[in-house]
């Protein structure tokens, strides 16, 4: 009897911590996945960098020849704006990437691993948020 209680006590403890390393390979799969759809968009975050210097250089120009106007003004403080949150976008990602660690938290025990990559999942899904958020207020500025 004193077998098979150990033996199903083994089992439980076997099974328990095959769920804890399935768990960490899934959020861990989760954080990249959350990373690969991010990382594109700091080509779009360049591309849109170049759009607004173009147009802040055109809000200037006309400001240099004489037309003013509390539009132009206003425009050229939002594409400045805008230009900083784009920056601050692709800060928050290279910060994130700088600070992620994934091969080391798999080193961890399972329980510390789930926590880390729960908290990475976290900070990436914000990054995202921030990021989409930043280029379509861009994009629906720069439209015509």
């Amino acid at each position: 009897m004193k077998k098979y209680i150990y033996s199903l006590g083994m089992s439980v403890i076997v099974a328990s911590c095959a769920q804890d390393t399935d768990r960490v390979t899934e959020l861990e799969s989760e954080v990249m996945t959350i990373h690969d759809e991010v990382m594109p968009k700091m080509d779009d975050i360049m591309t849109l960098k170049g759009k607004l210097s173009k147009k802040i250089l055109s809000l200037d120009s006309l400001q240099n020849e004489g037309i003013s106007g509390n539009t132009l003004a206003e425009q050229r403080i939002k594409a400045t704006d805008l230009n900083q949150k784009l920056n601050e976008s692709d800060k928050l990602m290279m910060d994130w990437m700088h600070s992620y660690r994934g091969d080391s938290a798999k080193k961890l025990k399972s329980e510390q691993a789930i926590l880390y990559f729960e908290n990475e999942k976290k900070k990436i899904e914000e990054v995202q948020q921030i990021t989409t958020k930043n280029i379509n207020d861009v994009k629906a500025f720069l439209e015509p």
